[in-house]
């Protein structure tokens, strides 16, 4: 698809060759496009010039919720999510009317993939930094509206690490899932482990996997994975721990904080200064355990929405 807006830009469907420039303006969202399944170049879209230069790029990633879509039996009014995201070349001053194009662009490719689903509840989710007023505005200017709320809250690793005792049953093992039935078995157990079913891709497993320094801290019942946390590092002191879940037969029983704290004292051990997980606002549940391994507020993260 090529749409011409000017003299100067016209947007298209991304190209492998357009990966190199990407770089220089998202170098994550360049990985993921070349390496994450999930990104294909029909939802990727480049403005461009006529010498191919790179001026702003966009797309939809399916969020979790996504793979949930072909499922048979949820709710009606379960909400189905494709994560949008626009980016520009901070080096040239973009003019609003081609931002607003490759925004245009997007949420076209995304009503043609609505109308697939038209019984489906399906929504553009975008997440801002609390502190980024000038794109919310710009958000709200096109009809979304805020979700919910991510809160990132940090432990300091620098502080003691309590013990936690659990069942003699469990095993918590730094799981590297070698094989592809074990990813399929990690992936099942997190749906589980969900109370509304909801895990990750098995291509968005395998680009985590992918980068530095990740691991996994499960806790077994035998052969059966009943709880676990992810790591992986974000910077040379901080680490991630997330994708935090345990089966709700084993709730109550110390699993939870048991692999969170396992990894608190690897991260520790690997010379890490600060982990940190995200937790929805409304999750009345996880946010008191976190409080009460040592994590403290760090930032939000709003999440918008638009209903399409």
């Amino acid at each position: 698809m090529n749409t011409i807006l000017n003299t100067k830009y016209f947007i298209r469907n991304y190209q492998e060759q357009d990966a190199e420039q990407i770089a220089k303006m998202d170098f994550v969202n360049m990985l993921a496009y070349k390496y994450n399944g999930d990104y294909v170049a029909e939802n990727i879209y480049c403005v461009v010039d006529s010498d191919e230069t790179v001026y702003g790029a966009g797309h939809l990633e399916p969020d979790q919720t996504w793979f949930l879509i072909e499922k048979e039996g949820q709710p009606s009014n379960f909400v189905y999510k494709l994560n949008l995201q626009l980016y520009f070349n901070e080096d040239h001053e973009i003019p609003i009317d081609v931002q607003n194009a490759l925004y245009e662009t997007l949420l076209n490719r995304a009503t043609e993939i609505k109308s697939q689903y038209p019984d489906k509840k399906v929504r553009l989710s975008h997440t801002i930094h609390y502190e980024d007023l000038e794109e919310m505005d710009y958000f709200l200017s096109k009809g979304f509206v805020v979700e919910r709320n991510h809160m990132i809250m940090k432990r300091d690793l620098t502080e003691d690490i309590p013990e936690v005792t659990i069942p003699d049953s469990i095993k918590i093992v730094n799981w590297k899932m070698e094989t592809e039935a074990e990813e399929e078995k990690y992936l099942l157990a997190a749906a589980e482990g969900d109370d509304e079913g909801v895990t990750w891709s098995l291509n968005r497993l395998r680009w985590t996997k992918a980068g530095g320094e990740w691991d996994t801290f499960t806790a077994f019942a035998g052969d059966q994975v009943v709880g676990s946390v992810m790591t992986w590092g974000l910077g040379a002191e901080r680490s991630a721990t997330e994708s935090i879940f345990v089966l709700p037969e084993w709730r109550r029983q110390g699993i939870a904080k048991a692999v969170i704290t396992e990894s608190l004292k690897f991260l520790k051990s690997k010379g890490k200064k600060e982990a940190t997980l995200g937790v929805f606002g409304e999750n009345e549940k996880a946010i008191p355990l976190y409080l009460s391994l040592g994590y403290k507020m760090f930032f939000i993260i709003i999440e918008f929405g638009r209903d399409i």
